[in-house]
Formats: structure tokens, C-alpha cells, sequence
């Protein structure tokens, strides 16, 4: 008669039975997830044991890892509920190591335990990872890392939930999910998806997009969503032609066109003006968006960028009148309202490290020190 083949092996080797399921082990420190089978309908403690090819005596040690997260000890005559969890932990002998996940305790028979158990045992979400805290710093644990629990110490462990982030036309976003529709991005941004063109700028690189693409937050770098409006024509159906009537820097060019905004370098008067259409502008003011106007001197950089000026006219919604914005410049028949905003000794103007980007910073804090933020 032929020997018959342990039920270890034939889980091994794929075999199973109508009869039979397969089950998820753990039996050393190495902490690898292998198949075995065992009884379908009806099994226990010992049957486990079996089919590991472990004996079932006083010195074998099962545990379960429950799906609702924790472990439960399984005596060798114990009937066990597979609806809590399908994956066992085996050992042998009394040596047990302690760590905590959060204000829970726990006793793995293992000196190793790995980064996806842990997470398993907290219940941790898909949009949580764990973290381990050793003197005062915490530090990520990855899904394969194993953790030495002999080290010093009992372990400290807690899930925290991943933040994902994405800017919209200029104001960061952020998401307990990595992947974000953007016509939801655009709702929280308080902007109606149908009204603009979007583009979207990831890692330097511009895609148009619809407000139904999803987009995938795990890329290195924060994404960024800009909005354009829609393309205005002329009464006689042709597209405006965009002017470039004087050259920027190579840097204030790339910076503009990172922007996603239409601007245009305009000769006007003798001075020379960058205009940028559709620049938003903070809650508390009206209107939400206008041309922003930089007067660039022809010596720029070496002389400043100073002031700046909008189109139509900006207002508090509240009312209170915004001083030091009496200054007038017409730019191709539009009037515009400029801001006499200055640097300070303390910020003098550097023709080595500013520019139209940094004046730009100038801006969006004078509009906000306005609000008082």
C-alpha cells in the first residue's frame, strides 16, 4: 500500500478536495503566509496543528488573527469560526514578546513580527499605515519590514491615517484617499466644473482634463489642478491672438507657464506690463477673478518689480475700503487699480534671487495681510 501524503504536503503541492479549504499559516519567525487545507464545514484547534504538520499537545500555541483586528487563542478542542478570520498564528513554548498598538497590548510568540501583521491586528484602514515610535520619534513601518521585538523595550506602535494632498488653482488640498475625481476637488474648491477649461500639471508635465478623470495622488510631488476659461472669441469667430511684444526671463516664462493662466507681455506707453488673466483671488474679495498687471522696468532684473495692479477694480466683500489703491495705469484701453505695496528695508529687492515668482508671493501676502491673515 502506498504511503499516504501529509495534508502539509498536498496543501503544498495545490492538492485539495471538495472536502477540504484552504487556511493561512504563520509558524516561525520568518513570518511567511503558507496555505494549508483543513476540513470545510467543521474543524478545531488540533485539526490546524494537523494540517501544519505540527502535533496537537499542551505545548503548541494557535492563535487568530481576527479580521475586526486582534488575536484570539484557540485551545486544541476549540471549534474554530473562520468569519473571524482565516489566517493562524502557530508556536511553541512559553516565550512570549509584548508591544502595543495604540492603548492595546499585545503577546506575539515571535521575536519578529512584520509590518502587514501589525496592520492586520489594529485593523488598519487602506488609507492608514503603521508607524513605530522608539524615543519619542516615529518612524513608517513598510508592509514586508520585520520588526525585531527583542530590542530594548516594549514596542510602541500606532495607525495613522495617510494624507494625500493636491492643489487647486493655487490652494492645497487635502485627501484621506489617494485617488480624487476632479470635478470633487473643484466642488471643495467652491469652482463649477462646467465654467472652465482644467488642466492638469503633474510633475512639471500639462494635460487637459475633464471634471470626470480621477487623479492619482501617489505620484511623487503634489499635483496640481489649474483653471482656464473658456476660450472667448472675437465677434468674427477668430481666437485673440496672445501677445509676447517683449521677453521675459527663461525662469519668470517656465514659472508662468507652471501657472497654467494665459498671460501676455505687452508694450503699452513706453512701459512694458505682463499681464495675467484669470488670477483668482481670496475669499472676502470681489470680484473672484481679474487680470493681474506687473509693471516690468527694462532693466529688470537689476530694478524691481514694484506695486501691482488689477483689472476690474478689487473690493472687500465686506465693504472696508482697501487703502494705498488710488494709483491709475491704462493698459490696451483697460483701466486698472494699482496697489502701492512696497518692500522694505528688511525685504530689499535681490536681481540675483527675485523675480516675477517672487513677487508673485508679494502679492498673495499683501491680499491676505488686507484680510488680516
Amino acid at each position: 500500500m502506498e504511503p499516504s501524503t501529509p495534508p502539509s504536503v498536498a496543501a503544498s503541492l495545490g492538492t485539495t478536495h471538495s472536502n477540504a479549504r484552504d487556511i493561512h499559516v504563520i509558524r516561525d519567525e520568518l513570518c511567511l503566509v503558507e496555505a494549508v487545507s483543513v476540513p470545510r464545514h467543521s474543524f478545531e484547534g488540533k485539526d490546524i496543528l494537523a494540517a501544519a504538520g505540527r502535533p496537537a499537545d499542551a505545548d503548541q500555541i494557535v492563535l487568530q488573527v481576527l479580521k475586526a483586528g486582534g488575536l484570539e487563542t484557540i485551545r486544541i478542542h476549540e471549534q474554530v469560526n473562520l468569519a473571524l478570520g482565516t489566517k493562524f498564528i502557530l508556536a511553541t513554548g512559553d516565550r512570549l514578546y509584548r508591544f502595543g498598538i495604540g492603548e492595546n497590548s499585545y503577546e506575539w510568540p515571535y521575536r519578529f513580527i512584520t509590518g502587514q501583521l501589525i496592520a492586520e491586528l489594529s485593523a488598519a484602514a487602506d488609507n492608514q499605515h503603521i508607524e513605530i515610535i522608539r524615543n519619542g520619534v516615529a518612524t513608517v513601518v513598510p508592509p514586508h519590514e520585520r520588526i525585531d521585538l527583542a530590542e530594548y523595550g516594549v514596542e510602541k506602535f500606532v495607525k495613522v491615517t495617510k494624507v494625500w494632498k493636491l492643489k487647486v488653482h493655487g490652494v492645497i488640498q487635502e485627501w484621506d484617499k489617494p485617488e480624487v475625481k476632479v470635478a470633487d476637488a473643484l466642488a471643495r474648491a467652491g469652482y463649477d466644473p462646467k465654467s472652465w477649461d482644467i488642466l492638469l500639471i503633474v510633475q512639471g508635465e500639462k494635460t487637459k482634463v475633464t471634471p470626470d478623470y480621477v487623479v492619482d495622488l501617489r505620484t511623487p510631488g503634489i499635483e496640481k489642478i489649474r483653471l482656464m476659461q473658456r476660450t472667448v472669441i472675437n465677434g468674427d469667430g477668430q481666437t485673440p491672438t496672445v501677445r509676447r511684444q517683449f521677453q521675459l526671463l527663461a525662469d519668470d516664462e517656465s514659472f508662468l507657464e507652471d501657472l497654467g493662466l494665459r498671460w501676455e507681455a505687452v508694450l503699452e506707453a513706453g512701459r512694458r506690463w505682463l499681464l495675467i488673466y484669470d488670477y483668482q483671488l481670496p475669499i472676502g474679495y470681489v470680484p473672484s477673478a481679474v487680470v493681474l498687471a506687473l509693471d516690468i522696468h527694462p532693466d529688470y532684473p537689476a530694478t524691481q518689480i514694484d506695486m501691482f495692479y488689477f483689472t476690474p477694480f478689487v473690493r472687500r466683500t465686506n465693504g472696508t475700503e482697501i487703502p494705498s489703491t488710488q494709483v491709475r495705469a491704462v493698459i490696451g484701453g483697460m483701466e486698472f487699480q494699482g496697489w502701492s505695496r512696497h518692500r522694505t528695508e528688511t525685504s530689499k529687492w535681490d536681481e540675483h534671487t527675485d523675480n516675477v515668482r517672487s513677487h508673485m508671493v508679494l502679492v498673495d501676502t499683501c491680499l491676505a495681510k488686507e484680510l488680516g491673515e
